[in-house]
């Protein structure tokens, strides 16, 4: 068996069960492989702001793969060790496409923005598992399209919340058409996630091991949704939980339980310390 020395998980679908909390189980079976030198990270669509309220069950966790492989970033020196970003332009074009639609805008940097009056409406963009989290943790503004324009910034990954998925489709042909050269992944049931071009999680996978002098075949990817694929291909073993879409599933070099029956630790017990496990 390959001498795995990094392990890295997704948080929505994947860490997180359904109802957006990690197991004990899980946390016992991440400090078991940190504590065997093991270098465990965080590879996730979710920006560092919104991932710190786990960090204290998770304290031990130093590296981050966030908004997707745009920033990847180091909790203890409190260093970013890559990042790319939309530049302007092109967010003030795709903010052209969408501002006079019923969307759901998030910009995210090492924070989340959003806009105040969009978050009691969650539901009606599919999101509202996320709304407790978003009403804790978010830079609420009152209007980010035009606060956006006053005062704009580069993104690291923007997200856009549609109504459908024929809102959502709508919005990637018109991406599409204008030629952006962005990175587009569909997620959740309607959402649109739009990063600089080439960024994808397997970038900041890629980044973080050039970093730290391992092999990408070392590593282990673990996922559910479209934006793991980027990793998964790029990893040496490429696990795709249980309840994975049809397209990770067939990516994927094994499959494990899903995220409400402890996959993840699953993953640390089978593939780095190679026991069989009771369930």
């Amino acid at each position: 068996m390959e001498q795995y020395k990094l392990i890295a998980f997704d948080m929505d679908g994947t860490l997180l069960n359904s109802q957006k909390k990690i197991t004990d189980k899980a946390c016992e079976a991440i400090q078991k492989a940190i504590d065997a030198g093991i270098i465990v990270i965080l590879n996730t669509g979710r920006c560092v702001a919104e991932l710190e309220e786990y960090m204290e069950v998770l304290k031990n966790i130093q590296y981050i793969n966030s908004t997707s492989g745009a920033l990847v970033y180091d909790r203890k020196s409190n260093k970013d060790i890559y990042s790319s970003a939309l530049d302007v332009d092109t967010v003030k074009a795709i903010l052209d496409i969408v501002s006079s639609k019923n969307v759901m805008i998030d910009f995210l940097t090492r924070e989340s923005i959003v806009q105040r009056d969009k978050i009691e409406k969650m539901e009606q963009y599919r999101m509202e598992v996320y709304r407790d989290m978003f009403e804790r943790v978010t830079v609420k503004w009152e209007d980010i399209c035009g606060q956006y324009l006053e005062k704009p910034f580069p993104v690291a990954k923007l997200n856009i919340y549609h109504t459908s998925e024929e809102a959502r489709n709508y919005t990637r042909q018109r991406i599409e058409e204008l030629q952006l050269g962005v990175e587009m992944v569909n997620a959740e049931t309607t959402s649109l996630e739009i990063s600089a071009k080439g960024i994808d999680k397997g970038i900041g996978l890629e980044k973080l091991c050039q970093y730290l002098n391992i092999s990408l075949s070392q590593t282990i990817v673990v996922g559910d949704a479209d934006n793991d694929i980027g990793a998964m291909k790029k990893a040496g073993l490429a696990v795709a939980m249980g309840n994975a879409n049809e397209r990770i599933k067939e990516l994927a070099d094994v499959m494990v339980a899903d995220n409400d029956h402890d996959g993840c630790r699953e993953v640390i017990e089978k593939y780095i310390f190679a026991k069989d496990i009771e369930r």
